[in-house]
């Protein structure tokens, strides 16, 4: 995909992308970027969240929020849980998507795709939206990558789920990133699963990570004159 990907686009041109889809703690961020001058994108050097420092991911939010429409969306464990055990995340994530895409109403919409397949993608998210709304939705992977409006959305979406981990972290104290990799993250779960019987808030429970955690009985946690 070449950087004039999505240039040639006419009216308000759209890019979405997530933040926040693997992590065992924590919402997922969903966002969408809004802009009738994709140029005035490529100047601030918007790319993939991914490839920048916090400190100037922080700086690029702030100057896509001045010069962009916006909107960012959280999606919380206990949704994220229900649809994983109903419909799958992706599903999920569409119809998110789409919410986005009905609330500032652009003329194209290039979406960062899970799927191989942006076909169908991006039909099913055309499909989620109002009666009445003439947008074309492309979904494509590695779009934040390649496009400039879904870098930028990759930014807000990143910078809103780290924000719901830092007030996470004031409620819960130290957790980490939230991610299954996270040494941090794990040792806090375990944690807290052991001092309080339960899994903290904002734990995703369908997550296969919670098994290996999951405290396990030995003969030793029972003593010597237990039967």
């Amino acid at each position: 995909m070449s950087d004039d990907a999505g240039k040639a686009a006419p009216g308000l041109v759209a890019g979405l992308d997530e933040a926040g889809r693997g992590p065992v703690l924590g919402p997922m961020a969903v966002a969408i970027v809004v802009t009738d001058d994709e140029e005035a994108l490529r100047k601030l050097g918007v790319r993939d969240s991914k490839q920048l420092s916090p400190r100037r991911r922080r700086e690029l939010a702030a100057a896509i929020r001045q010069s962009c429409e916006c909107a960012v969306e959280l999606i919380e464990p206990v949704t994220i849980d229900r649809w994983v055990a109903e419909g799958g995340l992706n599903r999920l994530e569409e119809r998110a998507f789409a919410r986005l895409i009905a609330q500032l109403a652009p003329t194209v919409a290039f979406v960062d795709s899970p799927e191989l397949d942006g076909e169908k993608v991006g039909a099913r998210i055309k499909g989620h939206l109002p009666p009445g709304l003439d947008c074309q939705v492309i979904a494509q992977t590695k779009a934040d990558q390649n496009i400039p409006v879904v870098a930028a959305a990759s930014i807000l979406a990143k910078e809103a789920r780290e924000a719901a981990m830092a007030r996470l972290r004031e409620e819960l104290s130290e957790c980490g990133s939230g991610y299954p990799s996270d040494e941090l993250t794990t040792t806090f779960l375990k944690e807290y699963r052991r001092e309080h019987g339960k899994w903290p808030p904002g734990t995703r429970k369908s997550w296969k990570t919670l098994e290996r955690l999951e405290p396990r009985v030995t003969l030793d946690d029972f003593g010597e004159n237990d039967g």
